[in-house]
């Protein structure tokens, strides 16, 4: 048969070490190999796929990125310079950077700053809640942090901001808003308590840390000074009505990006007020009228949520931000259609890491991660409104017809004309899958079952992902990197593949990206091998797949390889934390005892 030849994926036999073999037990074919043969094994392979470090900066707004994530079109027309436009569009999107956090608060950050750092990054979620002015709607996952592993935030459903009253109901507990205005006298033990109440498991936070929390905000949040004028207004004039007025914004208005001045963000309103004139504003009064939803457009719909990332109350996204106009933008055609920044197009800039830039999107553990879920789920409820204001573009219409009404078993008029279609372009929507589907039916139609099922799988310990990583950060702190480290992978996997040089040449290939339990990607990808000019037969499939352990002595790269990735073990009293046990029993019985006695011992 053909020896195909090699390029990234498939390792070759290399003598790297003449002295390697002392490293190799004569009774067993398990070694332990240190770990700097290890690395060096590793690096010896001459066409390993490495991507490097991010060396390379956009010159509008400093993100950094790769090169291999470089825009090729744009690069291949700029005289050498390298170019990157998915974080700023070539400086159409012009967003100042945020300001450093408050001294007490960046102590608090530093993943090296001691015990204390550690409690508070580990909990900065509910320390976070305590201080937030809104409730988050949503039915957040907790069980599946429990045990060993990275943590994760999982919601289901529909994700929306609700915000209530300035004071609490008679013989209830306040909670949020509320916290600002009511009984400030006892305000830790009420905060920690409302805490508590919404979770009973959350019982270690430091009041320390709440105490210094609540005088950073009081000093550097204006939000929080109208709220406790507000406070102070109350306790001076009993019975009185007091809204606070929350400011938004129309397409028209400013935008406000430096250090606001309270009255550019909220204003106190004295006695009674309709609802009717501040439509676009958000008023809590004394007045207890339910919870109230706060659309996504709201420029203080995040700082009212997330009090620790924006500490000086920042304001987020509102409609009518506009593109900066520069030499290179002014004649593109797509300003003709649109020229102001989507939500999309916000939550991508500041997904962008630049050096020395903070970064409260990225760089505030896992209540970073919260914030990008929630800039996740406003983009799809800016997706979803719109498509439902242009159901007459989708034909809505004319599927909504009375004889397909009646094909889908809609035999009530008030049933007609209720449903809005999602088109093919919205991602997981009905006719997205359908179309999918038959694409693949498609392919399968025109050249057969496919010959080979690969799967592909994220390493949290890639060099590439773990030379990105700030000081004291861990891989699942960084999302943004694993996912952008892993496309670039997967664009290099699926050039081999089409290549031919790994299994020949390739017909066409169909692949889906999924993520695991927890959150690292993985893909699966079918491929169609052209039969033309290779026959596939047994001899072929032994030599692309194999089930054997590989030896130590002759293929050493191979061997360290199989062992670190496709190997379980050891278990039982060798480790006790190892995945597969639970409670000091093994999950799988006799079964992994067996695995454990022929490869475990290492």
């Amino acid at each position: 048969m053909e020896q195909i030849p090699q390029r990234r994926y498939k390792t070759m036999s290399l003598d790297i070490n003449n002295n390697h073999q002392r490293y190799v037990s004569r009774s067993s074919r398990m070694v332990n190999f240190p770990a700097e043969y290890i690395q060096h094994v590793k690096e010896s392979y001459p066409k390993r796929s490495y991507l490097g470090k991010p060396e390379y900066m956009c010159k509008h707004c400093r993100a950094i990125f790769w090169f291999n994530e470089r825009n090729k079109y744009e690069t291949s027309r700029s005289n050498g310079e390298i170019i990157y436009s998915n974080c700023c569009k070539n400086g159409k999107i012009k967003i100042p950077k945020f300001r450093d956090p408050p001294i007490y608060l960046k102590n608090l950050l530093n993943p090296m700053g001691g015990k204390k750092s550690r409690h508070f990054l580990q909990k900065i979620r509910q320390y976070n809640s305590m201080f937030a002015f809104t409730s988050m709607g949503g039915n957040i996952d907790r069980k599946i942090n429990h045990g060993d592993g990275p943590y994760v935030f999982r919601v289901n459903g529909q994700i929306h901001h609700r915000i209530g009253s300035l004071l609490p109901l008679p013989n209830t507990t306040p909670k949020f808003a509320e916290l600002y205005i009511f009984d400030t006298k006892n305000e830790i033990e009420n905060r920690m308590k409302a805490l508590t109440n919404e979770d009973p498991n959350e019982e270690d936070l430091d009041p320390d840390i709440v105490r210094g929390l609540q005088a950073m905000r009081d000093e550097c949040n204006p939000l929080v000074k109208i709220f406790r004028h507000a406070r102070d207004l109350l306790e001076e004039h009993k019975g009185i009505d007091i809204s606070v007025k929350i400011i938004g914004a129309d397409k028209g208005d400013r935008i406000q990006y430096e250090m606001p001045n309270p009255k550019d963000l909220a204003i106190l309103i004295v006695g009674d007020m309709t609802l009717e004139n501040y439509k676009r504003d958000i008023i809590v009064s004394t007045r207890n009228n339910g919870l109230r939803r706060i659309s996504i457009f709201h420029p203080a719909y995040v700082a009212l949520q997330y009090p620790l990332l924006f500490p000086y109350g920042e304001r987020g996204f509102q409609l009518g931000i506009k593109y900066n106009k520069n030499n290179n933008n002014d004649t593109n055609e797509e300003d003709a259609k649109r020229n102001t920044v989507t939500v999309h197009e916000f939550s991508k800039y500041h997904v962008h890491y630049g050096p020395d830039q903070p970064n409260p999107y990225l760089c505030y553990g896992r209540l970073s991660k919260q914030a990008i879920v929630d800039a996740r789920a406003m983009e799809d409820e800016d997706r979803l409104d719109y498509i439902a204001r242009n159901q007459s573009k989708l034909r809505a219409e004319y599927i909504q017809g009375i004889f397909d009404a009646i094909e889908k078993g809609m035999y009530e008029a008030n049933q007609i004309g209720k449903k809005v279609f999602l088109p093919s372009s919205h991602v997981g929507s009905r006719r997205y899958i359908i179309q999918n589907y038959h694409d693949g039916i498609a392919i399968c139609h025109a050249y057969g079952s496919p010959d080979l099922f690969i799967t592909f799988t994220c390493n949290p310990r890639w060099p590439e992902l773990l030379g990105a990583l700030i000081q004291g950060e861990q891989p699942n702190d960084r999302p943004d990197i694993i996912v952008r480290v892993f496309h670039m992978k997967l664009e290099q996997l699926l050039d081999d593949l089409r290549s031919g040089l790994i299994f020949g040449s390739i017909s066409a290939i169909l692949y889906s990206t999924e993520f695991q339990k927890r959150s690292l990607p993985h893909v699966h990808i079918l491929t169609w091998i052209e039969k033309s000019r290779k026959e596939i037969t047994s001899e072929t499939i032994d030599f692309w797949i194999s089930a054997e352990i590989p030896d130590p002595t002759i293929d050493p790269l191979r061997y360290v390889l199989v062992a670190e990735h496709m190997m379980h073990g050891p278990c039982g009293y060798k480790n006790w934390n190892c995945p597969c046990m639970k409670k000091g029993m093994m999950l799988y019985g006799d079964y992994y005892d067996l695995i454990y006695t022929i490869i475990g011992h290492q």
